[in-house]
């Protein structure tokens, strides 16, 4: 039987646009090649609204077009849903495998990932407890400095706080003299996150960030800056292992890639990095390392901040990286010689599934 495959996309959490344009590309994509040289085909796409929530079914014909596709997600309201864990039965019962673009809070936190081990699904949602590692920006950060040496990588100092450790936190910040970058612990897209240059003179500015973190997340970082430039590594994980992708070189005028660069094409200028370059060749490696050290599936996303002195920082990992047109991982993918069409057919017949593992253990049999 030829290869199969379903797409879920959308989600509740603010990253729903960027979801929205994974899936847009990969379909206009999909769409562009020649019936006979698709190498998959297309069965339904699940719509999650960030509205209420419920799975809006789209099924997918030879006939589909990037119009249609904007039509069902602009009527939303005007046909009917059904929840997640139904809409999960259904897909189990037609035994699809899916792949899985939601993005943020649920999507890629380990949330979404649990109910699909439950619902014992096949697809690309991976190891919930991997999901939720990798979305835990302070977590992370400490398993990454725990495996590598500094002499290799390093890892910002940075104080996690809560809403019981806030002031305290503010004072150790101002005592720094030093800028600091202010972000949520597990949110995506660089959402609220904010250089202060100058924090001795900006408590009221992070007393107020910090108020609208908590709104929408249990913590948050106090992280010193890092003045250098951002890079960023992506990696494919099959059944032979962890593959690096490209590096891509991230340059911004402010040195920063908050959320205002990364939603303007104008802030930041993307550039693949020659392998032959040594920073490239050592931030590849320690992707590899640090993939190859936990239980990923399918692919990942390291982000890296490089010092004036040529010094590597480790930032953070995306567990399902953005694939909207002209991002950074399809230009790493490209580089590598893959479209994004080509990634979804290596990952549903080459990339590592994800095995839910027995939890009753029959202790006297062994």
């Amino acid at each position: 039987m030829p290869l199969q495959v379903s797409f879920i996309f959308g989600g509740i959490s603010t990253e729903y646009d960027g979801s929205i344009s994974s899936l847009t590309n990969i379909i206009s994509s999909y769409l562009a090649i020649p019936d006979a040289e698709r190498p998959f085909s297309v069965r339904y796409l699940y719509h999650v609204s960030r509205n209420d929530g419920l799975v809006r079914t789209i099924r997918f014909h030879r006939a589909f077009t990037i119009s249609e596709l904007q039509g069902y997600l602009y009527d939303t309201n005007a046909r009917s849903g059904r929840s997640l864990l139904v809409t999960f039965d259904t897909i189990k019962s037609r035994n699809e495998y899916i792949v899985n673009l939601l993005h943020g809070q649920f999507g890629e936190d380990g949330g979404v990932q649990t109910l699909a081990a439950l619902s014992c699904l096949r697809g690309t949602f991976g190891d919930p407890r991997v999901a939720s590692l990798t979305m835990n920006k302070y977590a992370m950060s400490s398993f990454v400095s725990s495996i590598l040496p500094s002499e290799i990588v390093k890892v910002p100092t940075a104080t996690l706080v809560n809403p019981g450790n806030a002031a305290d936190a503010i004072k150790t910040a101002k005592s720094l003299q030093r800028p600091i970058v202010v972000k949520p612990n597990s949110l995506g897209s660089s959402l609220f996150a904010r250089l202060f240059r100058d924090p001795e003179q900006s408590e009221q500015e992070i007393e107020a960030l910090l108020h609208a973190i908590f709104a929408y997340d249990s913590a948050a970082l106090l992280q010193e800056f890092i003045p250098g430039d951002e890079y960023t590594c992506g990696c494919l994980v099959g059944s032979s292992g962890a593959i690096p992708l490209p590096v891509v070189k991230i340059e911004t005028n402010m040195q920063f890639f908050g959320r205002d660069q990364k939603q303007s094409r104008s802030a930041a200028k993307r550039a693949v990095i020659d392998t032959d370059d040594e920073i490239s060749s050592i931030i590849q490696s320690v992707t590899h390392s640090v993939a190859s050290s936990i239980n990923l599936c399918n692919m990942a996303r390291f982000d890296f901040r490089v010092s004036h002195d040529s010094v590597i920082w480790f930032l953070e990992c995306n567990y399902i990286p953005g694939l909207s047109k002209n991002g950074s991982f399809e230009k790493m993918l490209h580089h590598y010689g893959m479209t994004v069409v080509d990634l979804i057919s290596w990952i549903a017949s080459d990339s590592r599934p994800f095995i839910k593992p027995a939890h009753y253990i029959k202790y006297e049999c062994i």
